[in-house]
């Protein structure tokens, strides 16, 4: 006979899916270091996908993660936050270093081919369009989700662009709880 927890019903996870099948990837460090994804696991993580040059959802994102980091003190100690470019051609290893050297140590960008870029994105179900600018030059609209994923690689909660203050220091809390 089967025991009641191989009866119980599977726990529906909206998020189950995400970030499957990337254990393989590559992608390519601001410290320039190349790293497998597989290698980032272990660790609660805060994923967000943009660009540097971004004029505001990029850079506030970050600042909010890092700020409820903050607040929440040694329970986020092994928190990581990873940006993923979604502007390779502008986002160099070297750039993403430079910028996220005043966000602290939590933040690493990565970047890296951009077959596996692609690859990374439509597993976190992303969309990234290059804008043409009147003035010239581009910009880069793309899903503005951050993922927050467990120690064991899961997706667990996203947190949406906008969300306040408070909404982002439970679900990080939350995540660092489990």
């Amino acid at each position: 006979t089967l025991g009641a927890a191989a009866c119980a019903p599977a726990v529906n996870n909206e998020f189950a899916n995400l970030g499957r099948g990337l254990d393989d990837l590559v992608l390519t460090s601001s410290t320039g270091e190349e790293i497998r994804w597989r290698d980032l696991s272990g660790a609660p993580r805060a994923l967000f996908f943009g660009f540097t040059h971004c004029p505001v959802i990029c850079p506030v994102t970050i600042y909010e993660l890092t700020a409820a980091a903050d607040r929440l003190g040694s329970v986020a100690e092994d928190l990581r936050v990873d940006f993923i470019t979604v502007d390779p051609e502008r986002d160099t290893p070297d750039r993403m270093r430079e910028y996220f050297s005043g966000f602290g140590p939590k933040v690493t960008g990565f970047t890296g081919a951009e077959a596996a870029l692609a690859r990374i994105r439509t597993a976190y179900e992303i969309t990234a369009t290059r804008v043409s600018l009147e003035q010239g030059g581009y910009t880069m609209d793309h899903t503005a989700t951050v993922f927050l994923i467990n120690r064991a690689a899961r997706v667990e909660d996203v947190i949406m662009y906008g969300a306040e203050q408070d909404v982002i220091d439970a679900r990080l809390g939350a995540l660092l709880s489990g």
